[in-house]
């Protein structure tokens, strides 16, 4: 098998092996886990023999060179002893495979920890050139977040060497996601756009045997169907855990095997594995494989649609939409919230939106609120969901809370900052902003909410003095999954080419209307709070001196004034309810001609 490519070994579309991890089991073996293995190509070259050769004699027919965190960030190196260390280690794998097993470079991705000023595709010249100039012609880019991260790396392979075989492995937690969030039918689309630079695509890492198996065939159906490449599932042993300080995992080879064999009858072409696994995985796994398989094939049943809920179905039928907004409690009493949320139901209210803790102050959770009006009062809600207080983990934990909720819309906000005096005693998270939030909705609307997605909603600004970066973020956020908009309250006509503007690059506007209720709450709105400003003329409507009843009727009529105005030139309202006092809002509804 000397010199034998990965194409050329897979000539045949017979199920073949790839070896195991080699980190974790390095670190097993030397009972060392401090030190990179990657620098035992030139320190202990004997220890990096020995387990590429354990691999062999256990039946892998690919093994992966001991380089995958080969990069000068990760090993802490000058980019020439770099190189050095990427030489050997190809040539140790070399030796030990001889005739009997192809030699895949590995390739990780590098990541620069935020530092934009380091650009990586020179050191990844520098990687691929030394590959290269040992022979190599197979190269293996694994346990990938995504393909784009990668791209520079693929393009320069195949512009060095054209016939090269290119491998790229990716690796999916058990929910269908990658670490950075990309769902596995996003993944599947971006390897379509690249087929024709690829031999291999495949899945490793993230996943343990049982864990992956609905994923595998999801990829290697999507795959088969629509490429001419082969496919390949290297899974963990299991899930990871600490002794002594150092990563281990269970001793569950006969599990592993017996769940991984389970693939067999799908004709996956690579079998192998990752984190946790080792030669004696591979043995067992080569003897199922030449043996007696009775598994039967595994089949993925197609997941039902179910009907959209009703301001979904409106906001697609291009219906006018009413969204009302109430502010939850600072304490934990829901009963003015509730009976609010009647009222505005009663009036014609399409969905109630809840607010996420404005101005960084502490309030009941949007979601939780959301669902117990949705619950007890039949409505739609739509949570303000902000990424100031959590990070991704925590906004996709809440959005499967949500959605098994019944909430089918969301408004995904940045959120405001914290007061500077609140600063080193609460921390904003701010993990990632609200355009790559709405990415990741749009990523588990794909997958987990496949069945019945979650309409995603925006925020806009239609002030003129930001009207062409407003504009400009509106569409990335439509880039990103958006489809509504719920825009700052607006006090007069001078946003309303602003708003058509944005409406002809399809967004769904929902103007917003804020009732004012006194002199007071009038200047308070327009000299305290961010991105509200209210004309003077407005102002002046009011006096210091009126009653609750007279100001409240002063603001209603303002409130219908505005709705008026903007009726044709939106695509619903979106009413803002002053100290959640819904029955100033239901006036409004009511005076206003909104049935469709």
């Amino acid at each position: 098998m000397k010199n034998m490519k990965l194409s050329e070994l897979l000539a045949d579309n017979k199920t073949v092996l790839c070896d195991g991890a080699f980190a974790t089991f390095y670190s097993k073996l030397t009972n060392n886990s401090e030190r990179r293995c990657e620098l035992e190509n030139i320190n202990n070259p004997e220890i990096v023999k020995r387990i590429h050769t354990q691999y062999i004699n256990a039946g892998a027919k690919i093994i992966r060179t001991n380089t995958f965190s080969a990069n000068t960030t990760i090993l802490n190196i000058s980019q020439d002893e770099l190189i050095k260390v990427i030489k050997q280690g190809y040539m140790l794998a070399r030796e030990c495979a001889g005739e009997n097993a192809v030699v895949c470079a590995d390739i990780s991705a590098i990541y620069t920890n935020d530092d934009h000023d380091k650009n990586p595709d020179a050191e990844y010249r520098a990687i691929i050139d030394a590959f290269i100039e040992c022979g190599a012609d197979s190269f293996i880019l694994e346990t990938l977040p995504s393909i784009d991260i990668i791209a520079y790396p693929i393009e320069y392979i195949k512009s060095k060497k054209p016939d090269a075989d290119i491998y790229l492995s990716f690796a999916i937690m058990p929910d269908g996601f990658t670490r950075s969030g990309v769902s596995l039918n996003s993944l599947l689309d971006s390897i379509v756009k690249y087929k024709d630079k690829l031999c291999v695509v495949g899945l490793n890492c993230g996943c343990g045997p049982t864990q992956i198996q609905r994923h595998a065939v999801q990829f290697n159906d999507f795959i088969k169907s629509n490429t001419k490449l082969y496919t390949a599932v290297l899974p963990n042993s299991g899930y990871p855990y600490l002794e002594r300080r150092r990563i281990a995992f269970s001793p569950n080879t006969e599990h592993f095997v017996d769940e991984i064999a389970r693939l067999i009858p799908n004709n996956i072409n690579i079998l192998g594995g990752c984190c946790g696994t080792e030669p004696e995985h591979i043995k067992l796994l080569s003897e199922k494989l030449n043996g007696n398989i009775s598994f039967e094939k595994i089949e993925i049943k197609e997941t039902k649609k179910s009907s959209p809920a009703p301001f979904s179905s409106r906001i697609a039928n291009s219906d006018f939409v009413i969204a009302a907004e109430l502010d939850p409690p600072y304490g934990t009493d829901l009963n003015k919230l509730i009976n609010g949320a009647n009222l505005l139901k009663e009036a014609g209210a399409d969905i109630v939106t809840i607010s996420d803790s404005p101005l960084g102050q502490v309030k009941m959770e949007p979601v939780l609120c959301s669902a117990r009006i949705h619950r007890e009062c039949g409505i739609d809600t739509l949570p303000h969901i902000c990424c100031r207080d959590r990070n991704i983990n925590a906004l996709r934990s809440v959005l499967l809370g949500a959605h098994s909720e019944g909430i089918r819309a969301v408004l995904a906000v940045t959120g405001d900052h914290i007061a500077e005096s609140d600063r080193g005693v609460v921390k904003p998270v701010f993990n990632i902003s609200s355009t790559q939030f709405m990415t990741i909705i749009s990523e588990m609307n794909k997958e987990v909410f496949a069945d019945s997605p979650i309409l995603i909603g925006g925020a806009f600004n239609p002030d003129l003095k930001y009207a062409k970066s407003q504009l400009k973020r509106l569409e990335k956020k439509m880039e990103c999954g958006a489809t509504f908009f719920l825009t700052q309250p607006v006090y007069s006509a001078e946003n309303i080419d602003v708003i058509e503007e944005a409406r002809s690059l399809g967004a769904k506007m929902l103007i917003g209307i804020m009732p004012l209720v006194s002199y007071r709450n009038a200047s308070f709105l327009n000299n305290e709070v961010p991105g509200i400003n209210i004309p003077q003329d407005i102002i002046e409507r009011f006096s210091p001196n009126m009653t609750r009843e007279e100001s409240s009727a002063v603001g209603t009529e303002i409130a219908i004034e505005l709705a008026k105005t903007y009726m044709t030139h939106a695509d619903g309202f979106y009413f803002m309810t002053p100290f959640n006092r819904a029955e100033i809002v239901c006036d409004v509804i009511n005076a206003l001609p909104l049935k469709n």
